[in-house]
């Protein structure tokens, strides 16, 4: 091996280092945003929780040992699993980056003779990263993303400036500015896919997306912190071989301060242990309140932290590139990642699922054959699932009764899903051109017969918005 490219291993292993421990950030900080209870609802996922939060604490302490990096890596993708169907796309995002490092590790146990390459995971987890955000940029070119009375652009604006208590700030009634700041936002999203894509750009594409996601997550009445810190840690692994060099000299591995050996341990087991417990307590408790808070307090000093260093960065030198090892081949088996996050982004366009594809807050709409995208002029549909919905008519339920009051309609697949999650509702719906009254539910005929759980789990679709224009949703969907 040349000292150019041992050079280039150690940067490498410098990446992964930093990575791994926003990594473990990015669980707590999505831990503390998605307290669900789980201790008496779903015992799995709090088992889960639990050993997730102290995986991270491990990780973060030890971010070069291979084995504490791959136990926080195989824990998140069970997480998100048992988490689903009611999934966050960032959180199928760190699945997908997560299991490169555990396809790593099994091709190194099933071929003994390869040697760990830490390109070649950093390589594999930025293309994950790159095709799940331009997907995310792409499902925004629809015309409604872009029509200031329904944009989530001016939603999540103006929701962004009422929460710091700057109304004066709104842009809902200047059309002109929601428009702009709609356009804004996709050029915004499509440079930074674009810019991080090649090497001589980087730089400015690193400034450009930590900023802008730093800024979006400064919203007090949601919490982003937690998609933002997983592109945070994603985004590092883009760091030019420059910017490591940098940091290194500034920082080392780490602060230079050294506390006394049993403290950091101690403080960071005491932390995780505190997110878990907080996150799987019963939620009439308040642990969700408390979480959220210390959420948006730990954001504003490590995002911003990371912000400034990245700026600052920006300035730093520039070493020779080494394209040559840039191009060095991915093994295949660390294709699977990349190839999924593209399948997940094909998904909505081919009507298999519309939950979890990289369109969140974006106004897509595919339904039934049709698009409001601005260059497709149609859908694939291959299921046929939302050519026939469910829309409520009256229920005693009041998610389901939302769905009627806000003119929404349900896939059969997800009433199905819901009937037996929720059985013991009054419920009246129209479906097939035909009024059905289900006084129980779950007693109902037409809903009988088994879930498949996997299924369920994979394929998920949101409420369908039965106005003319897609509206924002900002939550998973009104009946979940």
């Amino acid at each position: 091996m040349t000292m150019m490219s041992l050079a280039q291993q150690d940067a490498n292993t410098f990446r992964l280092a930093w990575f791994a421990r926003a990594w473990a950030i990015a669980v707590w900080l999505h831990l503390a945003a998605e307290p669900r209870g789980a201790w008496a609802t779903q015992p799995p996922l709090a088992v889960l929780s639990v050993l997730l939060a102290l995986a991270a604490a491990r990780a973060f302490l030890a971010p070069r040992d291979r084995r504490a990096v791959l136990a926080l890596c195989v824990l998140l993708p069970l997480h998100a699993w048992a988490e689903a169907p009611v999934v966050g796309n960032h959180w199928v995002l760190a699945a997908l980056v997560s299991l490169s490092f555990c396809l790593d590790a099994v091709r190194r146990f099933l071929l003994p003779s390869s040697s760990f390459m830490p390109g070649e995971l950093v390589r594999s987890a930025r293309l994950t990263l790159l095709i799940a955000y331009a997907f995310a940029a792409f499902a925004k070119l629809n015309w409604d993303f872009l029509n200031p009375a329904v944009s989530c652009a001016v939603f999540y604006q103006d929701q962004l400036v009422r929460s710091w208590n700057l109304p004066d700030l709104s842009v809902a009634s200047v059309p002109v500015l929601g428009r702009s700041l709609a356009v804004l936002t996709v050029v915004i999203e499509l440079a930074v896919a674009s810019l991080l894509a090649f090497s001589r750009t980087r730089r400015f594409g690193l400034v450009l997306a930590f900023g802008f996601h730093w800024m979006l997550a400064l919203d007090l009445e949601q919490h982003f912190w937690d998609f933002s810190s997983v592109l945070f840690a994603g985004f590092l692994l883009f760091l030019d071989d420059g910017q490591v060099a940098w940091l290194r000299q500034q920082f080392g591995a780490w602060p230079k301060w050294r506390p006394r050996p049993f403290f950091l341990p101690l403080l960071i087991g005491c932390l995780g242990a505190a997110i878990a417990v907080l996150n799987i307590l019963p939620l009439e408790l308040g642990s969700a309140a408390t979480l959220q808070q210390w959420g948006h307090v730990a954001w504003w000093g490590y995002g911003t932290a990371w912000v400034g260093l990245i700026a600052a960065s920006l300035f730093a030198p520039k070493l020779p590139s080494h394209r040559a090892y840039e191009r060095h081949r991915v093994p295949a088996i660390l294709l699977v990642p990349p190839i999924l996050a593209a399948f997940n982004g094909l998904t909505p366009y081919l009507e298999i699922k519309t939950g979890f594809g990289w369109n969140m807050y974006s106004n897509l709409k595919t339904v039934a054959g049709q698009t409001n995208h601005l260059l497709l002029p149609g859908t694939w549909d291959l299921t046929g699932a939302q050519r026939e919905l469910v829309q409520i008519v009256s229920s005693t339920d009041p998610a389901l009764q939302r769905l009627h009051d806000e003119d929404y309609g349900l896939t059969f697949s997800e009433f199905k899903n819901y009937a037996h999650r929720f059985p013991n509702s009054a419920v009246t719906y129209r479906w097939q051109e035909r009024v059905h009254h289900a006084p129980r539910l779950g007693d109902d005929p037409v809903v009988q017969g088994s879930v498949n759980v996997a299924a369920q789990k994979l394929i998920s679709f949101r409420a369908v918005d039965l106005q003319a224009a897609q509206r924002c949703q900002p939550n998973f969907s009104p009946a979940r």
